[in-house]
């Protein structure tokens, strides 16, 4: 297996236990290791989001909202995809993180199939952008699809 899907890991932000346990569960089910977080200041700290190739994050949380996590993951990693999962249906909030560069929303109770055909396509875009860097590799272009 080539070294850049060997390290690549799910982060997973959401300040409600039972959420984030069942959404590892369901994710460790279809064999994607998670790195799993309480708030978005914890998934933020010095070396937590090495090796992640997709985060999912709750929108509302106590402290750092999700939109905010977004905004300054994007200015630090901003190739990593980002996957929003809410149990709160807003329109307007769902069209500004999709217009900011958020890669799927998603609203809670998850559909295990949707919600994994999401992190499965976001693994795979990221690794696209994994092998682009990769030294001698030629760009392969944003709509080419890249066989892992």
């Amino acid at each position: 297996m080539a070294d850049h899907q060997q390290h690549c890991i799910v982060a997973l932000v959401d300040d409600d236990a039972r959420v984030r346990e069942s959404l590892k569960h369901l994710l460790y089910s279809a064999g994607i290791e998670t790195r799993s977080f309480r708030s978005a200041e914890e998934a933020l700290q010095p070396g937590e989001l090495d090796s992640v190739c997709c985060l999912i994050t709750d929108v509302r949380m106590p402290g750092m909202d999700g939109c905010e996590l977004h905004r300054r993951v994007a200015a630090i990693l901003p190739a990593l995809p980002v996957i929003f999962v809410t149990a709160h249906p807003d329109n307007q909030v769902r069209d500004h993180a999709l217009t900011q560069g958020a890669f799927a929303f998603l609203y809670k109770p998850v559909d295990g199939e949707e919600f994994l055909g999401a992190v499965n396509a976001a693994m795979k875009w990221s690794r696209g952008k994994a092998i682009d860097k990769l030294p001698g590799k030629a760009h392969l272009g944003g709509s080419q699809d890249v066989d892992c």
